[in-house]
């Protein structure tokens, strides 16, 4: 079978328009809903480039969190992964933060998690016995050798939607059946994940500070209009730079709000 052709505009979204007015781009309204077949790989996307922004520094692959039979694999593989992490500290080694996406075993023979972890790093024997005692199967943890880099590209291919951890949300992927499995979410993290500097962030902050990492802090203003004056306010410089003007005293606003 073919996989299903990729959908071209959100099938749910207004017909209203969203213009960016420094440069000019428009790009067509979406629901921005995980449950919507052409918005799910959008923010997958935007929640890569988050989890590349947060530093991991290593991938570990647990196996068997849960049997194929199982009706909620998704809560007895956040079980298991809670008492392996517990484990790991009762055996004297801070566990550091963790993100992870549980999938399906290719063979259908149970399910696993592809975690991203930053903090202390965990000796293969140390985390086998974790995994043991917490009844998930033989773990493998390997190093990030491209530490410290970190690009769209990477964020993308190496933890992206067709790429390491969020593989299953890829737009030919089964989005369905990999939202199911993980009760409704892309991925599960530890509490302090997603953090700048020591401070943790809300993950659509960090979603934020990522993408204007990867846009190397360009100013942006974003309005939203009906598709037919998308031209005639991009065309009108005087209202154009009134209406940044505008979205950039509303943002300062919310900032000073914020403090």
């Amino acid at each position: 079978m073919e996989p299903p052709k990729a959908l071209s505009a959100c099938p749910y979204g207004s017909k209203r328009v969203v213009i960016e007015l420094y440069s000019g781009s428009v790009y067509p309204d979406r629901c921005r809903s995980s449950q919507c077949p052409y918005c799910l790989p959008l923010n997958a996307r935007r929640r890569c480039l988050a989890i590349t922004y947060a530093g991991p520094q290593r991938m570990i692959r647990l196996s068997l969190l849960a049997g194929e039979s199982d009706e909620n694999p998704c809560a007895t593989a956040l079980t298991r992964v809670g008492l392996v992490r517990r484990n790991l500290k009762r055996m004297g080694l801070e566990p550091g933060e963790w993100s992870f996406t549980i999938e399906k075993n290719p063979k259908e023979t149970g399910f696993h998690a592809h975690c991203l972890q930053r903090g202390t790093s965990i000796p293969q024997a140390v985390l086998q016995e974790a995994c043991v005692r917490a009844g998930a199967g033989f773990p493998y943890i390997n190093s990030i050798k491209r530490q410290g880099i970190w690009t769209s590209r990477y964020g993308l291919k190496g933890f992206g939607a067709d790429g390491y951890g969020l593989k299953a949300f890829r737009p030919n992927g089964d989005a369905r059946e990999a939202l199911r499995i993980n009760n409704g979410r892309m991925e599960h993290h530890s509490r302090g994940f997603f953090a700048i500097d020591g401070t943790v962030m809300r993950v659509r902050e960090m979603e934020r500070e990522a993408l204007a990492a990867m846009n190397e802090y360009k100013r942006v203003a974003y309005i939203g209009a009906s598709a037919s004056s998308a031209a005639s306010i991009l065309a009108d410089t005087r209202l154009r730079d009134r209406l940044t003007k505008e979205v950039n005293r509303r943002s300062v606003g919310k900032l000073r709000a914020m403090v």
